[in-house]
Parts: structure tokens; sequence; C-alpha cells
């Protein structure tokens, strides 16, 4: 039967350890690639947010997620030593934030585990924090 199949398809299938083995293997390859990708997209983020402030380290966001995905939204930004540089609430507009926001959104959509959650903000949302030289 398996030689019938093997010449009908032009392959051989693999016994189901082999099979499972392999699919797991590639599984987790893939888990590996995507928080790799998600990392890339960070620093992205990091790049684009130290352009606006360049002594910027961490940068404190929302996400919240809709039918399109994830989306951020920046809420603060601070030095390595814990000095506020920016935030939402007293400094003038960031400049074109969706050259951050964008890149933390999508690192979040590749990877659910790409940010820690650092707190909540008054309407109860999960705050989350990036450090830029992580």
């Amino acid at each position: 039967m398996e030689d019938a199949m093997a010449r009908l398809t032009g392959y051989i299938r693999l016994p189901d350890p082999v099979r499972e083995h392999t699919l797991a293997a590639a599984h987790q390859q893939a888990k590996r690639a995507a928080a790799q990708y998600a990392r890339l997209l960070a620093a992205e983020a990091g790049i684009a947010a130290r352009a606006v402030h360049p002594a910027v380290a961490r940068l404190v966001f929302r996400l919240v997620e809709d039918i399109t995905g994830p989306s951020a939204t920046l809420v603060a930004a601070y030095t390595a030593s814990g000095r506020r540089l920016w935030h939402v609430d007293t400094d003038d507009e960031w400049p074109d934030e969706s050259l951050v926001t964008d890149h933390l959104a999508a690192a979040a959509e590749w990877d659910d585990n790409a940010f820690t959650i650092v707190d909540t903000d008054t309407d109860g949302k999960y705050l989350y924090e990036h450090h830029l030289d992580d």
C-alpha cells in the first residue's frame, strides 16, 4: 500500500513518530523565528524613539487589540537612570508616534511575550515596557 502511494504522490510518508518529531521541531523553530523577528521589530521602535529623544532607554506604552490586530500608544519615555523624558499627559505630542508604535504593535503580534506588563493605567488597561538596550 505504501509503495503504491509513493508511486502516486512521488513521496514516501514518514512513520508517525518521525513525522510528529519533525513537525514538533519545525514548530519550535517557527516559534524561535517569530520571537527573533519580534526582537528586531522592537529594536526598530527603539531606533525611531532615539531619533526623537537620543537618551531614551525605556518606553512605557499601552497595547490594545481590535479586529485588525494589536495597536500601541506611547505613555512615557525614560532615561537609563529613570529620569522621565516625555509623558503623554504632561508633554507635547510625540512627533510621528506611529514610527515607534507601529513597530511595538507588530512585535507584540509576532510574540505575545515580547514585552513585560509593568502597571495599569486609569482605565485599567495594562501598561507595558520596552528596554531599548535589551
